[in-house]
């Protein structure tokens, strides 16, 4: 029998399997299919939105980047630490292990359709935060965050602290790179295989705090965030901090303010992209999963994640997506995401 009749064999028999195992993965999904479903119902709006064909798009882009990723640090990794005779031929050997282990590809394939399936619900539901309950919490945190600091709009810290140029339009790129690293991290944990249950549990774990945060809490706390703050009529408060961004960008390119005006052509116009919401900051949530998860593959994955993190919510702050509460109550959901992740795999014993 050729491999490929071997493999097509291995893995139609291996699908109900991959499918049980995946089971807690699909049940969760399944319930924020059941949300967005009722929500479509109740708003009389389709179940769909150019958001999500627009991240799959880009979702599919990312491939090459992530296998070359792969590849050269599987590369780094021989040469520098395991230092075999041959390292080219272990690098072939290791590839052929894993593209032909039907049970990773056919697990990992399994829980990759459902985070896309996932990812369509989620930008549905972010889609119809406004529609749902319009935004009216924005003047609140803005308050809020001023008593928590001393008086003081967290912005007019972090630009008295760091604020150039230079350091906004790093800040930025991070800001960008942020939806890299998510994307990889989601493909690691579907497709790694030792240790299944760990990686298992960053996939419950970011369905649990994308949907209860992003989706849920998010439409409770319905805000827009300082960028939109005068548009809404809520005051003047936050402008000068769009025009101290704008004359960053006449120095150093800040790639946010033409992500601002896209988002906002979308909510006022059906643009190119729909989904704005403040509360509570799912950058920052999503760093600190990935932070968490980071650290269980060692403690210097887990510093470098944390700084990342940390990076992530000064950069919310300063590119006026998000008021500073947004990024704390974020950073707890994505904790207490962890933990309940952790109790569900235990429970379930399927990974």
């Amino acid at each position: 029998m050729s491999i490929q009749a071997d493999y097509a064999r291995s893995s139609l028999w291996a699908w109900p399997q991959c499918l049980l195992r995946n089971r807690l993965l699909i049940a969760c999904v399944l319930v924020t299919v059941a949300a967005a479903t009722y929500v479509s119902r109740l708003l009389g709006v389709p179940f769909e939105t150019g958001t999500f064909s627009a991240l799959m798009l880009l979702f599919t882009g990312m491939l090459p980047p992530f296998l070359l990723l792969l590849l050269v640090g599987r590369f780094l990794h021989l040469a520098f630490v395991v230092r075999p005779q041959r390292p080219i031929h272990q690098m072939m050997t290791d590839a052929r292990r894993v593209f032909l282990d039907f049970e990773r590809i056919s697990l990992g394939m399994v829980a990759l359709v459902a985070f896309m399936v996932f990812m369509g619900t989620f930008a549905y539901l972010k889609f119809a935060i406004p529609f749902v309950n319009p935004f009216s919490w924005d003047v609140t945190f803005a308050e809020w965050d001023r008593a928590l600091h001393f008086g003081v709009d967290p912005y007019k810290i972090v630009l008295g602290l760091i604020g150039t140029p230079m350091v906004a339009t790093g800040v930025n790129a991070a800001y960008h790179g942020w939806l890299f690293l998510m994307y990889f991290s989601v493909i690691l944990a579907c497709f790694s295989k030792e240790n299944r249950a760990t990686h298992y549990r960053y996939l419950i774990s970011f369905v649990a705090v994308w949907f209860l945060g992003g989706n849920v809490i998010a439409t409770l706390l319905s805000s827009a965030g300082p960028v939109y703050y005068e548009r809404l009529g809520f005051g003047a408060d936050f402008v000068a901090l769009t025009e101290t961004l704008k004359g960053y960008d006449a120095v150093g390119r800040i790639w946010a303010l033409d992500v601002h005006e896209m988002l906002w052509e979308g909510y006022v116009a059906e643009g190119r992209a729909r989904g704005i919401s403040a509360m509570p900051s799912m950058h920052v949530a999503s760093s600190v999963l990935m932070m968490l998860y980071a650290y269980t593959y060692g403690r210097w994955a887990g510093r470098i994640m944390a700084v990342f993190a940390g990076v992530i919510m000064v950069g919310s702050v300063m590119l006026a997506w998000h008021y500073a509460i947004d990024g704390y109550l974020g950073a707890a959901i994505a904790v207490l995401g962890w933990k309940l992740a952790g109790w569900m795999v235990r429970k379930d014993g399927a990974a």
